[in-house]
């Protein structure tokens, strides 16, 4: 057992819900519809860009805040450039007055991204209009009388993409992990701050393509690079070197303690106490790292159940096969039987001696000629079968166990390797004797009890939203404008 599997679990976690996937795409493709129709004067809701932590997919189920890029006309561009007095501003409040028709109730305004709609449940959505001129983006600054200043947003997201594969997929779940730091400790650290800080560190790092086995010394380390004076510049260059970090942010303190930590729960680990090294790791991350492996719990409940199944089988087969060999050894005797009774009753005076055992044998060979039909050979082979079946699922699951702690397997492949393993557990034999069938009946209860693994928590809905169905949305309808896109009930 090792430290590693409560990382597998705990960068798990922090993968964005499927629920709030559904509502950030929901949202996109309603502020996508309008604009199209407005500014292109085509009815589609695609077009625009995540980019920000949620379009490098560094960020974890906690983000309230979206960032995106939508590009406009070519020919607005000159436009809104001859205006006498700040083109710019003209241009934002235009786009900020079509996304207000489609949240007439909802905040939007300016921001320095753009324009910033936040939604009743706290998430906020920073929509950046852009023209894309000379392989960058031109996005509108009102500063100073107005100006259009270039950026490549693609670049920064191509160029974490590219090192993360390059690491193992690495760098995208340290900076989810050092994101939910950030939240529990309440370290002053910007979201954009921490995916370049962990790029720089992954690239030079000693163990960068290593797997979860290394987490503990990955965090750890970087909690030390955070504390190195050489990193704190006068400000930093972002991933694709078109923005600007300054450094007004303080958070050596808070990355020395959690350093310390981190080397108290590898000691921990070492010393084979890991309950005490997953609370040292909670002290970091919060309640969301696990001081408990379920997976490998349910596991060892499920592999123990199937043990119990596999002796059911061993036992149905030797009670069966010994209720095949007695009629078989009754009927061989009782046949020799029926001569002799022959012989004494018409060549010795046991006349009636001779005519029970006659009589005896007769009955007891037609009797066991029967009961032998009952209890036909293919019966103990199906019981054979689902005796090796459970057999192999046993050993399946010890190595499913031993992958989960030793060789790093994420757990997503665990979930799905135990589903196709436990779906075998429906072809095996249920027919049984009676005495049998309730030791079975409730081997069986308990299998479909462990059956599922670790399904997915359910996500407490707010008690005023309800999400539909997305093959029942009517963003493709003529002329639909989807007015409130929160859809209250």
């Amino acid at each position: 057992m090792s430290i590693s599997a409560n990382f597998n679990i705990f960068c798990d976690k922090l993968k964005i819900s499927s629920r709030k996937k559904a509502i950030i795409e929901l949202r996109y493709c309603s502020i996508c519809k309008k604009l199209n129709n407005d500014f292109w004067d085509i009815n589609t809701d695609h077009g625009g860009v995540y980019v920000g932590s949620y379009g490098r997919e560094t960020a974890n189920d906690g983000i309230n805040e979206i960032n995106m890029i939508f590009e406009m006309p070519s020919h607005l561009l000159t436009e809104y450039s001859k205006m006498p007095e700040n083109g710019q501003l003209l241009f934002l409040e235009d786009v900020r007055m079509a996304i207000s028709k489609v949240y007439p109730n909802t905040i939007i305004q300016n921001s320095d991204f753009g324009i910033k709609v936040c939604f009743f449940d706290g998430m906020c959505f920073n929509i950046a209009p852009v023209f894309y001129k000379d392989d960058v983006h031109l996005y509108a600054n009102t500063e100073k009388g107005g100006s259009w200043k270039n950026r490549d947003f693609g670049k920064g997201i191509r160029n974490f993409g590219t090192t993360d594969s390059a690491v193992n997929a690495n760098l995208k779940r340290l900076c989810q992990m050092m994101k939910t730091w950030k939240e529990h400790c309440n370290v002053s650290i910007t979201d954009v701050l921490i995916d370049t800080l962990a790029h720089q560190f992954l690239v030079s790092w000693e163990f960068k393509d290593k797997s979860y086995s290394y987490y503990s010394e990955m965090c750890k380390d970087f909690f030390k690079y955070l504390t190195n004076d050489e990193l704190y510049e006068k400000e930093w260059k972002a991933i694709g070197g078109f923005l600007l970090i300054p450094n007004t942010i303080k958070f050596k303190y808070k990355a020395i303690i959690a350093y310390h930590k981190a080397e108290g729960a590898i000691n921990f680990a070492d010393e084979e106490e890991y309950w005490l090294a997953a609370q040292k790791w909670r002290e970091i991350f919060g309640q969301e790292f696990p001081d408990d492996i379920v997976e490998a719990n349910q596991i060892n409940d499920l592999k123990d159940n199937v043990h119990a199944v596999y002796d059911i089988h061993k036992k149905c087969v030797g009670m069966l096969t010994l209720r095949h060999y007695i009629p078989i050894i009754i009927q061989v005797l009782s046949g020799l039987s029926i001569p002799i009774g022959l012989l004494i009753f018409e060549y010795t005076n046991s006349f009636y001696f001779g005519f029970l055992l006659f009589i005896g044998a007769t009955t007891m060979f037609i009797t066991s000629l029967i009961f032998r039909q009952t209890n036909q050979i293919r019966t103990i082979i199906k019981h054979r079968v689902s005796m090796k079946l459970a057999y192999s699922v046993m050993k399946q699951l010890t190595e499913l166990r031993k992958d989960l702690y030793s060789n790093d397997i994420d757990i997503v492949l665990v979930r799905e390797r135990k589903k196709s393993i436990t779906s075998k557990l429906d072809k095996m034999y249920k027919g049984t004797s009676e005495s049998i069938s309730r030791s079975y009946l409730n081997a069986i209860l308990k299998l479909r009890k462990f059956s599922t693994l670790c399904k997915t928590p359910a996500v407490a809905s707010h008690s005023n939203i309800r999400i539909p169905e997305w093959e029942n949305h009517k963003f493709n309808e003529e002329d639909h404008i989807q007015h409130l896109v929160n859809y209250k009930n």
